[in-house]
């Protein structure tokens, strides 16, 4: 479609390969930052993490639909994915901001064509809890979610498949444990918070090494605020020379209401080994700090 409207959503693509131990593939529709003319473009990045070569899977492109709500377009979309794919359809595009839009996966493309999705996948923010089987006998199964159904900006269309349904009805998720400690200097009184890490969503491979982390670790502050807190790869964090000499040695952040989960530094970490991070918020007052330390063990993720 050439829809003459330039507030459009358009789709360009970029490709790579890294194959790991798992059995499922993951590829990424991120649209990048606003350019001229009202408009955002956009990459496709494809992550291969196949245990073995599923021929019948490699992806050329992904195949939908436009809703009864999306402005100025309607009937089938295609997505490039292999470099110089022969589309079945006109690339995706959406108005920006039109959240009436509704998208709907079909089909996948592979090397051996057009591959229906049973059932067709609805494209929301998360992943439908039972996959779509693509093909008869199966070739794989697979699932979708977006980062947003908004359009107002970047979003990422998320597709995940494998040949093991269990792997492919969401990411591997890590569980958390947490130990308090607090320790206070002369007169001043220790932070009093309380955290939350359910936000965090720590992503592995089969091998339980961690691909991803995002989210955050949220903070509610009590009755004594901190000021600015470290991260430390350390755990047995008793005294309070231990907690001062350890925070001493990090890089300090203003506190606010979370902390990233990039401060954790958890990709690459094998959570067999059960890593510890410590989060440290310190209270200071002229040159004598105290702090409040919340001790975090990673536990090996579920696959749902």
């Amino acid at each position: 479609m050439n829809p003459s409207s330039n507030n459009t959503v358009n789709v360009s693509r970029s490709y790579f390969n890294m194959l790991g131990s798992a059995s499922a593939l993951a590829c990424a529709l991120m649209l990048s930052a606003c350019q001229g003319g009202g408009s955002v473009n956009g990459q496709v990045d494809l992550i291969d993490m196949r245990s073995e070569e599923l021929l019948s899977s490699d992806l050329a492109s992904v195949n939908g639909t436009y809703g009864a709500g999306c402005t100025n377009r309607s009937g089938a979309w295609s997505l490039e994915i292999e470099v110089g794919a022969t589309l079945d359809n006109d690339p995706l595009s959406v108005v920006l901001n039109n959240d009436a839009c509704v998208l709907t996966m079909t089909e996948l493309h592979t090397i051996d064509g057009a591959l229906a999705a049973v059932p067709a996948v609805v494209l929301t923010t998360s992943y439908n809890v039972i996959p779509s089987a693509f093909d008869d006998p199966v070739a794989f199964y697979g699932n979708a979610k977006m980062s947003s159904v908004s359009f107002a900006s970047d979003f990422v269309l998320t597709v995940l498949y494998s040949d093991d349904p269990s792997l492919a009805t969401d990411d591997n998720t890590a569980t958390f444990e947490v130990i308090q400690a607090s320790a206070m200097g002369d007169s001043v009184a220790a932070p009093d918070y309380l955290i939350d890490i359910d936000g965090i969503n720590a992503v592995t491979d089969a091998d339980q090494v961690v691909v991803s982390a995002t989210g955050s670790v949220a903070l509610t502050a009590g009755l004594v605020s901190g000021q600015t807190y470290v991260v430390v790869d350390a755990s047995g964090l008793d005294t309070y020379a231990e907690l001062d000499a350890a925070y001493l040695a990090g890089s300090p952040a203003a506190v606010g209401a979370s902390v990233p989960a990039a401060d954790f530094t958890l990709v690459g970490e094998d959570l067999d080994a059960l890593p510890k991070r410590t989060l440290i918020i310190a209270n200071i007052e002229g040159a004598v700090a105290s702090y409040q330390a919340f001790e975090i063990t990673f536990h090996p993720a579920t696959v749902l």
